[in-house]
């Protein structure tokens, strides 16, 4: 993987989700399907959440992300966010950086040597891809399509009783814990990459929590892609 496109990689999986496609669900256990959707009734109604988040990409990539995400009328909210790995991870910041969600676009602090490789400026704007659902309710919505998908047993979860659901759609593997009034408690996503196996664990609590976001300063930020354009590009 291209550090490019490695780059990109990351800043998507610090959004903690992966695009979901969501087509016709194969007929799963109705209790299942049933504790499911009252998940995604429930996520969608909350609107926001407190999230603790993990993602590692093969045997030296990994960040640690934490913070409050609104969904709820545009993603909205402000991760702190701490990188470790390779040269390339090492851009992003590891001591620790932000990564600031507006209903747009969302932008990651990059590192002073960085900036010095692009006229000055440390942020990098993402606009969101077509069908992009960053929300928690994505990784349940993918677990029901899964043909798979099953009940595994009670779990605690950071001291709160959940009952464990999982499944593979679409080349992942899907683990979640749904804990009292229907409310997902935590979320583990695996899947390959050419970089190594990617696993995203995430934490939430403090449903309806207050989430913001300042735009950074236009001067201090740049596009992604005018960042990949270039040919002395620092990505």
């Amino acid at each position: 993987m291209s550090g490019r496109t490695w780059v990109r990689y990351v800043a998507v999986s610090l959004a903690l989700a992966a695009l979901v496609s969501c087509g016709g669900r194969p007929e799963a256990d109705e209790g299942v399907t049933r504790a499911l959707r009252a998940a995604v009734a429930e996520v969608a109604a909350a609107g926001s959440a407190r999230i603790d988040a993990v993602t590692t990409t093969g045997p030296s990539l990994s960040s640690r992300s934490y913070g409050v995400l609104r969904w709820t009328g545009g993603l909205r909210g402000t991760l702190t966010v701490t990188t470790t790995g390779d040269s390339t991870a090492r851009l992003l910041g590891g001591s620790p950086s932000q990564s600031r969600f507006l209903p747009d676009a969302y932008y990651t602090r990059m590192t002073d040597r960085f900036a010095a490789l692009s006229d000055g400026r440390h942020w990098i704007r993402y606009p969101y891809d077509s069908g992009t659902d960053l929300s928690p309710a994505a990784s349940l919505k993918l677990l029901l399509s899964a043909g798979d998908v099953r009940e595994v047993g009670g779990e605690r979860v950071r001291g709160v009783h959940g009952t464990h659901y999982a499944g593979t759609a679409d080349g992942q593997r899907v683990d979640v814990w749904i804990g009292p009034g229907h409310r997902l408690l935590k979320r583990v996503q695996r899947s390959r990459t050419p970089a190594g196996t990617f696993v995203g664990t995430v934490h939430y609590a403090d449903y309806g929590a207050r989430a913001s976001a300042e735009r950074p300063p236009e001067h201090d930020t740049v596009d992604f892609e005018d960042v990949v354009a270039r040919k002395d590009a620092p990505l």
